[in-house]
């Protein structure tokens, strides 16, 4: 939950610290290596309770069951200090979300990160859409475009940019990959 989240994001944060999660050891740890560097991520987990019922009230946040705090710790592999420490609340539930560990929770926020990274990071930097301002228009805009990052990774291309340096140099292949012709 990032801070543009105003009222909500200041009720969750109330809540967090009310429940004392600066003064205990988190509900779990996680240690990766990976990509030369070390990353390290810590879950405080506080049950939603009476805090639910509010914000599906007031904020239209349906059936939240937990919220909590996740602090990031991120270096390289070859130094002793941490680069970045993050701290990122966060909230999760719904209507048929089951009673989840704090490892399982650990997970599912992970989980969250390939959506945003391979859907909404693509779409922000490929096809720069933050800087356009089609509001009336904008959900066709958004399929058109998921459908042409759909094409692109099942023509087998790992990055959205370099199909659109192939693309411009061969002309109809585009068309064939719509109709359904064979990739190549």
């Amino acid at each position: 939950m990032k801070g543009n989240h105003g009222a909500v994001h200041d009720l969750v944060a109330d809540w967090v610290a009310r429940a004392g999660v600066e003064q205990r050891p988190p509900d779990h740890v996680q240690t990766n290596k990976g990509h030369g560097r070390l990353e390290r991520r810590e879950l405080w987990v506080v049950p939603a309770g009476a805090l639910s019922t509010y914000l599906q009230a007031d904020f239209a946040w349906p059936a939240v069951r937990y919220v909590g705090q996740i602090r990031r710790y991120r270096r390289q592999l070859h130094q002793t200090d941490w680069d970045s420490v993050l701290t990122t609340l966060w909230m999760a539930g719904g209507t048929h979300c089951p009673d989840l560990t704090p490892a399982q929770l650990q997970y599912h926020l992970r989980a969250h990160w390939t959506i945003e990274n391979s859907v909404f990071y693509v779409r922000d930097t490929s096809f720069a859409e933050d800087f356009l301002h089609g509001r009336k228009i904008a959900f066709t805009l958004s399929a058109l475009r998921n459908a042409a990052i759909n094409l692109i990774r099942r023509a087998g291309f790992p990055y959205i940019p370099d199909a659109g340096r192939l693309l411009p140099a061969t002309p109809g292949r585009d068309l064939m990959w719509l109709f359904g012709e064979p990739f190549y």
